[in-house]
Order: C-alpha cells, then sequence, then structure tokens
C-alpha cells in the first residue's frame, strides 16, 4: 500500500466531521405544546418485575424511536440477558437533538427510565451514548444523570457499523441493546403515571427558523403548525422530516403530520452556489462505501445516461446509508441522484 494510500486510509475511516448547529435548540427548555401536570401519586417503582414492567410498555404503545419498533418487543427479546443497557442519545446530524435535548431536560424522568429497562435485562451495566464531537453546545454536558454514565462516542455516519465497531472494542464480547433516550421518558411515564404514549419529540430548526427548540408534540400534530410555532425567517427552499442525512424532504407541510419517528422538522433554505462544485475525484466516496461501491463511477455514468453501466457497476447493491453524500467535500448530490435513478425504475418510467 502507498503512503498517500495509508494516509487516506487513516483519514477517512472513521468519516468527518460536519458542523453540528445544536445550538440554540439544544440549550432551550423543551416546549410542551399540550403541557401535563405532574402525578401526584405516581407508582413506586421499585418493587415491579419485569413482566409488570414489559405489560407497562406494550399497553402505552411505547416506539422506541431509534427505529420504529416496539420497546416492549425490544425488551422482550433480552430479557433477562444482562445484556448492557446503552441509551442513544446521540444526534450525531447537524441541526438534531431530539434525543439529547429531552435527555437533559427531562433527566430525572429519562433516568428512571433507564432504570425500570434495566431491570428487565438483569443487568447494572447502562450508559447514555453522545455524539462526542458536539463543539457548538451551549450546555454543559455532564458526565452522569442520576449515577448512570454518560460516554462519548463516534457518530452512526458515514456508517452505522464504525459506531458499532467502536461500541464492539469498548464492550468486547459483551452483548449488549441499544434504546432510544425518549422511549426511556416515556417508559418511566407508562409504569409510574399509566401514560400511554401519545406524543413525540421533535426539533424544530434550520436556518430559516426564527426560534430554534425541541419541542413535544401530540401525534398528528401538522407540521406547519410547529413551524409557525418557531417561525420563519425567510422563505425555505427545502422541509425535510428527519435528519438533513436520512431525513425526506417534504412537498406541502399543511398536510404532513408529526409521527412517532419524525424525530426533526429542519426548514432549510439552500444557496444554488453551494452545490456548483465538480467532482475533483478524491475517492472518499469510494472509501467509505460499506457495499464496497464506487459511488463518483456511478455517478457519472449516471449523468451520462448509461443506465446499462450504472447497472454493471453495482448500484443495485447501494443501501441508501448516504455515505458518499456525507464525505463529498464537492457536495455532489451521489446518494440522492441513484435514489431518483431507483424510484424511477421501480416505478417502470422510462430513462
Amino acid at each position: 500500500m502507498q503512503l498517500t494510500d495509508k494516509i487516506f486510509k487513516g483519514l477517512y475511516r472513521r468519516g468527518v466531521m460536519l458542523e453540528q448547529m445544536k445550538e440554540p435548540a439544544l440549550s432551550r427548555t423543551v416546549k410542551q405544546l399540550l403541557p401535563v401536570e405532574p402525578c401526584e401519586n405516581p407508582r413506586d417503582c421499585e418493587g415491579l418485575s419485569a413482566e409488570e414492567i414489559l405489560l407497562a410498555a406494550q399497553q402505552a404503545d411505547i416506539v422506541d424511536e431509534t427505529d420504529g419498533r416496539p420497546l416492549a418487543e425490544k425488551l422482550r427479546e433480552v430479557m433477562g440477558s444482562g445484556a448492557a443497557l446503552l441509551i442513544d442519545a446521540i444526534d450525531d446530524e447537524p441541526y438534531v437533538s431530539s434525543q439529547m435535548g429531552p435527555m437533559l431536560a427531562l433527566r430525572d424522568q429519562c433516568a428512571a427510565g433507564i432504570r425500570l429497562a434495566a431491570r428487565v435485562l438483569g443487568t447494572a451495566d447502562t450508559a447514555i451514548l453522545v455524539y462526542k464531537h458536539v463543539h457548538d453546545s451551549e450546555v454543559s454536558i455532564p458526565r452522569h444523570i442520576a449515577g448512570i454514565p454518560i460516554q462519548r462516542v463516534g457518530g452512526k455516519y458515514p456508517a452505522q457499523r464504525r459506531m458499532e465497531e467502536e461500541l464492539a472494542d469498548r464492550y468486547g464480547k459483551k452483548e449488549w441493546r441499544l434504546l432510544g433516550a425518549c422511549a426511556m421518558v416515556h417508559l418511566y411515564r407508562a409504569v409510574a403515571e399509566g401514560r400511554p404514549q401519545t406524543t413525540s419529540f421533535v426539533t424544530v430548526a434550520g436556518n430559516c427558523i426564527g426560534f430554534p427548540r425541541n419541542v413535544e408534540a401530540p401525534l398528528g400534530t401538522p407540521i406547519l403548525e410547529l413551524i409557525k410555532l418557531c417561525g420563519l425567517t425567510e422563505r425555505p427552499t427545502r422541509i425535510i422530516l428527519g435528519g438533513p442525512l436520512t431525513g425526506r424532504a417534504v412537498g406541502d407541510p399543511r398536510t404532513e403530520k408529526t409521527e412517532l419517528t419524525t424525530g426533526a422538522i429542519l426548514a432549510i433554505r439552500d444557496d444554488k452556489h453551494e452545490y456548483s462544485y465538480t467532482c475533483i475525484g478524491c475517492g472518499r466516496c469510494t472509501a467509505v462505501c460499506p457495499q464496497g461501491l464506487n459511488p463518483m463511477r456511478i455517478l457519472q455514468e449516471l449523468r451520462r445516461g448509461n443506465y446499462r453501466g450504472v447497472e454493471e457497476l453495482g448500484i443495485a447493491d447501494c443501501t441508501q446509508c448516504t455515505c458518499c453524500s456525507y464525505i463529498c467535500p464537492s457536495r455532489q448530490s451521489v446518494a440522492g441522484e441513484i435514489a431518483l435513478y431507483r424510484q424511477k425504475q421501480k416505478g417502470g418510467k422510462e430513462q
């Protein structure tokens, strides 16, 4: 291997650090659209069995925001296993703080939920994970909440497997389970207060939002209502649900509504000049592709209209992880153009 190849591999094996832009949303309190009075007589959770905790999670219809799966189902899979319990408050995409924000603002509820989940797993090995490259925060991230340590880890992008490898190195062969921080808040409320999950935590931010913040919104709240709540400073060119790396653009915010896994509403105004660069042939996209593809070549052939060529280059194996677009210094819309091509193919439209 040449020296330049070694340097290149060392630089990009963990991806790059995107500007996080968490503030001012992260330092503001979580806005509850329908404030709920504290429960006067919360249930004593100390003597509850694992089955009782699972039943409460199931009856409350709690969904883990990290993957959209029922929390009770995920807990039952590792019930009594003694696996390490890791709480996802990573939020490594720009603007998004819809896990870290509630974890910090509602730390007592989150910690209580973690202890309940740990009882189901039969473990005392718990930790909350946050992104180690959050440097713009005005909030001091503590080392622990209620005795539960907070650990800084690498992000999920450009490929989640990087983070999984880091956790495997840290925990060795010990089994671990990753659960969402917001799901832990809802678990506490379900067990101690008998409250079903009727809300989700959403970051409302972007360079067009006048008052960015995290909001606890009732499920089914129109997206436009949350945008109006936080205010627009200028007309956005895109409104994205989810993170800027993994979200989807929406056409009409009046018809879109919050769901259990919405995560973020981002109002973005793009400067077309920022996307006018040409590919410099650096090869970073190829280096980080978890499928071993050559995204640069695929993009070139797509733009030439050589659709047989892109199939031969293995475009069908693309998992849409967005690693290539994430790491591209020229801001090429590699993943986006691949996704558009595959949508047209799936729809049977002519190329």
